[in-house]
């Protein structure tokens, strides 16, 4: 075997014994995730060594991080994440930024499904914020800065100041400076989110990120419309003395035109308490809920 032949074998040897590592992570113990009371399964020990000290990858760094973006992707691309997956997506994007720090896709796409778990905008805030470190004249880190204190965290002032400050960026949309006036202006409403997300949705670019939004835009939706019926219940109780035995009465009543329709294709229903609730999404949207 010539020099060459050695040399093309060592390194398909070494990319082989990578996704080995990175195929294992399934089968790696928990560990405790700091600052969050939660577990997650332990980074491969070369691949969470070798972005602990980058130079140790020699010539192998960026087949790392490519191994280690492909676990994440993977986690991120699961329609219905638990707790320990999102958990386990936040460690992955951080090695990934330290094998390969000016990627953006993993702040961006990443940092955007974190957001969606009501556990997670915390890490989702971090995330982005690596980002806008490396990337600091790139308007779309502050601007999702902004969405997640908004959207996630509920924080209409932190989530303006973030908008306002990507306003200020070169090559943001025109749209930013009245989406962060509207978010320190106005309140934390289903109907104004609705309206603040339908420019953001129109003018992303990136598939992926889009269906991120897309699905913000239905849990919105739903929330919205589950504040509106139960608001309707509220009044048919004030005007009878009793909850409706179920929805179609509000509209029978006069109280309302009509039910609307869920949006993920299920159906709202209504419960005890004059609680109503959609057989698609299992939580509410606490961010637009009253304090």
């Amino acid at each position: 075997m010539n020099e060459a032949s050695r040399g093309a074998w060592g390194w398909m040897a070494a990319f082989g014994l990578l996704v080995s590592i990175g195929m294992s992570w399934r089968l790696l113990p928990l560990r405790d995730l700091p600052d969050s009371g939660r577990q997650v399964r332990e980074v491969p020990g070369l691949l969470m060594a070798v972005s602990r000290s980058p130079e140790f990858a020699f010539g192998f760094r960026n087949v790392m991080a490519d191994v280690v973006w492909l676990q994440a992707v993977q986690v991120a691309g699961n329609r219905k994440l638990t707790p320990t997956e999102y958990d386990r997506l936040y460690v992955l994007l951080n090695v990934e930024a330290d094998l390969d720090p000016k990627f953006e896709m993993p702040y961006l796409l990443g940092g955007l499904v974190l957001g969606e778990s009501p556990q997670h905008g915390r890490e989702a805030l971090r995330v982005f914020e690596r980002g806008k470190v490396t990337h600091p004249a790139d308007w779309r880190f502050p601007f999702h800065i902004g969405f997640t204190h908004y959207f996630s965290l509920g924080d209409a002032v932190a989530g303006g100041g973030a908008m306002a400050e990507a306003a200020r960026l070169p090559g943001g949309p025109t749209y930013l400076p009245g989406l962060a006036s509207r978010m320190l202006s106005e309140a934390r409403e289903p109907e104004v989110a609705l309206a603040l997300l339908a420019p953001i949705v129109r003018q992303e670019s990136d598939s992926a990120r889009r269906a991120v939004l897309e699905r913000r835009i239905l849990d919105v939706t739903v929330e919205r419309d589950l504040q509106m019926l139960e608001k309707a219940v509220e009044k048919y109780r004030e005007k009878t003395g009793t909850f409706p035995a179920y929805l179609p009465v509000l509209v029978q009543d006069g109280i309302l035109a009509a039910i609307p329709e869920e949006p993920n294709g299920g159906k709202y229903l209504l419960g005890r308490g004059g609680k109503v609730r959609s057989d698609r999404v299992s939580q509410r949207m606490r961010v637009f809920q009253k304090k």
